[in-house]
């Protein structure tokens, strides 16, 4: 996996991600208190889409912020995402960027395999990126074509 230099534009994305986690939200439980992850996107006329997570009583059912984000971005068809990235946040801590899950990594190669992924070293604050296709090779998805194995 090629490892990239982050960018300026890569930088604010993972302001706008450290934003939205900061932000307060509603709880399950109804108080309001910041998220556990944020999420951000960018597409390709440079906007950015930002999410949090969400916890449910039933822990199948939270969802990760990325793909919370995705589903927004989907709604502008016209638009690509060029760049993922989420950030986990305890409060009294320093918000700090996350490798995405393997059901996101499946989310973002499914709607943006062409885009890339911020990340860093576990227990370093120096970011770089990823394309998101090297962070799931061989996905199941590659097997079938036209709906044939191949």
């Amino acid at each position: 996996m090629k490892k990239l230099k982050v960018s300026p534009a890569d930088t604010a994305l993972v302001t706008a991600a450290v934003a939205a986690v900061k932000a307060p939200v509603r709880h399950i439980d109804g108080k309001t208190a910041p998220a556990l992850v944020g999420a951000a996107l960018r597409l390709n006329d440079g906007s950015i889409i930002t999410a949090t997570n969400l916890l449910a009583d039933v822990g199948g059912l939270s969802m990760c912020a990325e793909p919370i984000a995705i589903a927004e971005a989907v709604r502008h068809p016209d638009k690509k995402i060029e760049a993922v990235v989420a950030v986990y946040y305890v409060k009294g801590e320093e918000p700090r960027v996350i490798s995405p899950c393997g059901r996101c990594r499946e989310a973002v190669t499914d709607y943006a395999p062409d885009s890339v992924v911020i990340l860093r070293e576990p227990g370093k604050k120096s970011l770089f990126k990823v394309k998101a296709r090297d962070l799931l090779p061989l996905k199941y998805l590659d097997y079938w074509r036209g709906n044939k194995l191949v």
